[in-house]
């Protein structure tokens, strides 16, 4: 499992401000309001995407991946057996 916070139900990716400015030419129009159009947010928009790329490809895990291998401290060793 993908370690995180408890309690937390949002996290963070880090991506290119190119990336980014690509990604939101996608976002939808919501509404109108006094102070101009609102779009789909991010989180969103990046749900919306992540459907597509379901439907679309094959998953490798049923669990998720960490990004990086974590190294085992000697206490968490030692409770390992």
């Amino acid at each position: 499992m993908v370690q995180r916070k408890i309690g937390n139900v949002y996290t963070t990716i880090s991506v290119s401000w190119v990336d980014k400015e690509e990604f939101r030419k996608f976002a939808k129009f919501v509404r109108k309001t006094k102070t101009g159009d609102v779009f789909e947010s991010d989180s969103i928009l990046f749900k919306r995407m992540l459907e597509l790329f379901k439907s679309s490809n094959k998953v490798e895990s049923e669990e998720p991946r960490k990004t990086y291998p974590r190294k085992i401290s000697s206490q968490e060793h030692g409770q390992q057996g």
